[in-house]
């Protein structure tokens, strides 16, 4: 990436978002902190009850139920299939002593043998794709441990930012781990902006329910300045 290029997105971002009654950025911060404030080692009698208050929201569900996606939905199927291996895929997703390569290839190849499971107890079942993506699993991810992971965006948008700020390799396909690097970077370069405290400073501290709010603004640098370059490619 070109640093002048990513200092220039994050400034545009903090210089138009300095307003009082901006609050769109609430939503993000709120999907993850009803996730952390629910989520607990699971357990065969827990997990389903932890997972479905996890994913709540008073604002939308837009996030877990859209058209053709439903990992909610889906994922409550899969801990119903086999409560003891849907156990075992969500410990070792939160394990941070592995990396989080190895934990997304696992959770993947746990909700494919669950989606298994399911539709061989299930033979009407027409489910054919457990919908645990990059976007679901990083509000996981988020929930857990929010000073250091943050949501994604989409890969459309992600590609976007990267192209706004000078990456000179585009991701053809969704990658955790490289948004996760990349949303780091953002940071990292977010907290120099002078501008930077003063948006901390105008927000609403009642709505700073999230302990790590200033990571999950990364989110809002990328999610917005990567729609801004892709509607004007500039």
């Amino acid at each position: 990436m070109k640093l002048h290029l990513l200092e220039k997105a994050i400034d545009h971002f903090l210089s138009s978002h300095l307003r009082a009654d901006d609050i769109e950025w609430y939503f993000p911060h709120d999907l993850v902190n009803e996730f952390q404030a629910h989520w607990t080692t699971p357990t065969p009698i827990n997990l389903k009850e932890v997972y479905d208050h996890c994913l709540h929201s008073e604002y939308s569900q837009r996030w877990w139920k859209r058209d053709q996606y439903r990992p909610k939905e889906i994922m409550l199927q899969l801990i119903d299939a086999e409560i003891e291996l849907a156990i075992v895929a969500w410990k070792d997703l939160s394990n941070e002593s592995a990396t989080l390569e190895g934990r997304l290839d696992r959770f993947d190849y746990y909700c494919n043998e669950l989606l298994l499971i399911h539709r061989q107890k299930n033979f009407r079942s027409v489910e054919s794709y457990h919908h645990q993506d990059a976007s679901i699993i990083s509000l996981y991810l988020a929930g857990m441990y929010p000073e250091k992971y943050l949501l994604y965006p989409g890969l459309d948008v992600f590609q976007s930012f990267c192209r706004a700020i000078g990456s000179p390799e585009i991701p053809v396909i969704s990658d955790l781990v490289r948004y996760m690097k990349v949303a780091n970077i953002v940071f990292t370069f977010l907290k120099k902006n002078e501008k930077y405290q003063r948006l901390i400073q105008q927000r609403d501290p009642s709505m700073h329910k999230v302990v790590l709010v200033p990571f999950l603004i990364s989110y809002e640098v990328i999610e917005a300045e990567g729609q801004r370059f892709k509607l004007s490619g500039e």
